[in-house]
């Protein structure tokens, strides 16, 4: 199975980016003056969403942003969110979605001037936090890294015709999450959500995880034979959010096994792998 698997390639910003690279390094620059390293075939961490596709990463602690192809039902990456994964964060600050496709990520790239700022917003979500980080940004510059950051942007700018992106807050806590929420159907612990698989049963069954439980396995087995598919798929997000599936070896080959029955086989290759 390709590290992509149904979707064959990168979307056209990624390639894009990545022929940008290749012109501002003939000049001595480059998008990891940014901290964004572009890569493909990025492992996945236990915590990275099964169907999250990483494309970049910061350069440091395996903080990395990915695709999210909500099960395979993004027809195009071009537009799928985009997601910030920290590994090395506490439970429940390791997963957010920062922005709503790769082109307004770029833009939020633009406005930081800096990717792993752009992962510190795993850790807020007031207001006044947004606004106290980029103060402190702003604090932190230094000329001479300013004039690089400051030229890098500029030739993104011009060579995708950037909007740069003025409230950050409004952005993704308001404009990101709305347009998420709006997508979903069923949450999800690690605040993702899971889209609608026009299952026949609408009944929901929540199959409730805590990060530290024992799992009965007989159990699990009797609710994937009678939950619908978006309650299996949320019960997989939560045992992969939770680590409950990198703990227990025979859950994990049970939930890879459900997901090759649902056909979604990229999915539980990515699985076992990690």
């Amino acid at each position: 199975m390709s590290y992509l698997g149904k979707y064959m390639k990168m979307p056209p910003t990624f390639e894009k980016l990545q022929k940008l690279e290749k012109v501002i390094e003939k000049e001595g620059y480059s998008l990891a003056d940014l901290s964004l390293y572009l890569q493909v075939n990025f492992p996945h961490y236990e915590i990275t969403p099964c169907d999250v596709i990483p494309f970049a990463n910061i350069g440091c602690d395996g903080i990395h942003y990915g695709f999210l192809s909500d099960f395979g039902m993004v027809s195009d990456l071009e537009n799928a969110f985009i997601v910030c994964i920290s590994p090395m964060d506490d439970f429940d600050e390791h997963i957010k979605i920062v922005a709503r496709n790769i082109r307004e990520f770029v833009n939020l790239v633009c406005k930081m001037k800096d990717a792993t700022t752009i992962s510190n917003i795993n850790l807020i979500k007031e207001e006044e936090q947004y606004i106290s980080l980029l103060k402190e940004l702003k604090k932190e510059e230094i000329e001479e890294y300013e004039e690089q950051a400051n030229y890098i942007v500029e030739k993104i700018i011009s060579t995708f015709g950037c909007e740069i992106i003025e409230d950050v807050y409004q952005y993704v806590e308001k404009d990101v999450m709305t347009a998420r929420e709006q997508q979903t159907m069923l949450p999800t612990l690690d605040g993702i959500g899971i889209v609608s698989f026009d299952s026949i049963n609408s009944n929901h069954n929540i199959y409730k995880l805590e990060k530290i439980m024992e799992i009965d396995l007989d159990d699990v087995k009797s609710f994937f034979n009678s939950a619908n598919t978006e309650s299996k798929l949320a019960f997989i997000s939560g045992a992969q959010f939770t680590y409950l599936i990198s703990d227990e070896i025979e859950l994990k080959e049970l939930v890879i096994n459900e997901l090759i029955k649902l056909g979604l086989n990229d999915e539980a290759g990515r699985l076992k792998r990690i």
